[in-house]
């Protein structure tokens, strides 16, 4: 247990400050859809902090947060390890250039309210990639092998 900390909900970015996430998230009624987040990143999402303010994400606790939010899920961590490295130094640049941990592989529109569908991980299952081939954008999350 982390202690209390923030939860952010990957469906409609709903900010949770608790010791645990919810199971079902109270804004959009989706299931196990939160992940751990920063605070600095629920002050940005929630508009409190400036996008340059706070402190980052460093590679370890990205990849940890990633790993975590798999955990009894439908899906997994691509094996790839250098993919996977490559993915979070991408998600931490992105971080540093526009103020939160988008997606390396999707395109920010500049749109604040737009753009927060893009932090990683998104809501990937509603992608036809998901759909089709059983893997987000960038392949970071795969379906877990039954």
């Amino acid at each position: 247990m982390r202690g209390k900390t923030f939860y952010r909900c990957t469906v409609c970015n709903d900010i949770h400050y608790g010791n645990i996430a919810p199971k079902i998230c109270p804004t959009c009624s989706s299931k196990d859809a939160y992940v751990h987040i920063a605070e600095r990143e629920a002050g940005v999402t929630l508009k409190f902090l400036k996008i340059e303010e706070g402190k980052n994400f460093n590679e370890n606790e990205v990849l940890k947060t990633f790993e975590d939010f798999t955990k009894s899920k439908d899906f997994t961590l691509n094996t790839d390890k250098e993919r996977i490295e490559l993915i979070v130094q991408g998600v931490l640049e992105h971080e540093e250039q526009y103020g939160l941990k988008y997606c390396p592989c999707r395109m920010t529109s500049g749109n604040f309210d737009e753009d927060l569908s893009l932090i990683c991980p998104c809501n990937f299952k509603i992608q036809n990639n998901w759909k089709e081939i059983g893997e987000c954008w960038c392949s970071l999350f795969i379906k877990r092998k039954e």
